[in-house]
């Protein structure tokens, strides 16, 4: 049974690297009492996926993860959140069809909040750097609202590099970044949103 998961990670959790969440989410689910399915070959894992990376030290906000099941999950929600580590919490669970796409083709589109420490305006620059791949660049408040297209092929790391290429940031230590979610962009709701 494939079951997507929509998670946070905040605080301490958002320095966790991408290639840590398999094993992370593998052996929450294990300590929560769940069964999961594994793949096949000389080596076994756990059957998961993730989206498209992002770097440590990135918020996030509404992140999905495909779960494999060996039989139906009850109460996931309350049994993860208690498994897993501080900073990291699922607010959903919905079932995922069998014929459903993957998770990799699931995730057209990817919106951030972005806001330099430095004072510096990235809305002309972020627009720039993502050229086409820009479905909304917008200020909100403090922040600049990014909506961008296919992310894995648009990280935000390559925006932050040609920020310090540029001199605009000195590092990752003058830019607060939250991406906030990661699915489909739905012009009429105006946000990005994961469906099944």
């Amino acid at each position: 049974m494939r079951v997507r998961l929509i998670y946070s990670k905040r605080n301490g959790a958002c320095f966790v690297p991408h290639i840590a969440l398999a094993q992370i989410f593998a052996r929450s689910a294990v300590r929560a009492g769940f069964s999961l399915m594994m793949t096949q070959g000389f080596s076994p894992r756990a059957k998961l996926s993730f989206g498209p990376e992002l770097p440590a030290g990135v918020v996030a906000l509404k992140e999905p993860a495909d779960m494999y099941f060996s039989q139906a999950p009850e109460n996931v929600i309350t049994a993860m959140n208690s498994a897993l580590p501080e900073g990291f919490m699922i607010s959903e669970a919905i079932t995922v069809p069998d014929d459903a796409p993957s998770l990799g083709k699931s995730c057209k589109h990817a919106e951030y909040l972005l806001r330099s420490t430095n004072g510096s305006s990235l809305e002309d620059l972020a627009g720039e750097f993502f050229g086409e791949a820009v479905v909304l660049n917008e200020r909100q408040d403090d922040w600049l609202r990014v909506i961008i297209s296919d992310p894995a092929q648009n990280p935000i790391g390559g925006f932050v590099k040609s920020l310090v290429n540029k001199n605009v940031i000195a590092g990752w230590h003058e830019i607060n970044i939250v991406r906030v979610s990661i699915g489909t962009y739905d012009p009429l709701k105006g946000c990005v949103m994961m469906n099944a």
